[in-house]
């Protein structure tokens, strides 16, 4: 017996129920689970801005009001649907074959939607809102958004 075994003699046991442990573990998980393929389906409010998208990790294909996939695992998010919403238009269901996002998700989805400020053609923008502000000389300009509003610069004094 060498000086390496004669130091793990003590730990056989312990070290033979470990590895049998983990043999029972590895054996009794299902083969497929890691790698079944699912299928995903997406309806849309409208037709479909384009007809491929890469969004959430997924590969999908549209048609008309639907896009769909195929990728492992099965599970849904928020933040893939809203992926997939910004680049192809309003979700109306977002679901794989065993999980889907709810009402309260969909919405949060497709905020992502709503949160394009961008004004309409012709009309005034914010640009034109802080001109407005700003050629008051008795306050300083103020910018107002969804997320802050900011107020005044460093070392702004009002023109004369």
């Amino acid at each position: 017996m060498t000086a390496s075994t004669r130091f793990l003699e003590p730990f056989r046991p312990a070290l033979a129920a470990a590895l049998a442990t983990a043999a029972l573990a590895v054996a009794v998980l299902p083969v497929g689970a890691a790698t079944q393929s699912y299928s995903y389906r997406v309806e849309l409010a409208g037709t479909a801005k384009k007809r491929h998208a890469h969004a959430g990790n997924v590969d999908w294909e549209c048609r008309g009001k639907y896009c769909i996939a195929s990728a492992r695992g099965g599970n849904v998010s928020v933040r893939g649907c809203r992926e997939l919403a910004s680049q192809v238009g309003r979700v109306v269901s977002y679901r794989s074959e065993i999980k889907h996002l709810g009402g309260d998700q969909i919405d949060e989805c497709n905020a992502v939607l709503a949160s394009d400020t961008s004004p309409p053609k012709g009309a005034p923008g914010k640009a034109a809102g802080l001109a407005a502000t700003a050629a008051r000389p008795d306050s300083p300009p103020r910018v107002t958004t969804e997320e802050l509003t900011f107020t005044g610069v460093h070392n702004w004094s009002p023109v004369k």
